[in-house]
């Protein structure tokens, strides 16, 4: 299932979206090999070094 953002008309859903970070693992509001949004991994406070990589 990819992102509801592909479909015209629709509105962008990050919970519609189905890849995670390729370091920490967190779901990351982007389709695979995609670059990952700016997140911290569970339980951390620093951003995760996989922000801005592809997905997977």
């Amino acid at each position: 299932m990819g992102c509801t953002q592909h479909r015209p008309g629709a509105r962008f859903d990050p919970g519609r979206c189905s890849a995670a970070c390729s370091v920490c693992g967190a779901w990351v509001g982007a389709e695979p090999g995609q670059p990952a949004a700016h997140h911290q991994a569970q339980g951390s406070q620093e951003t995760c070094l996989g922000s801005g990589q592809p997905t997977q």
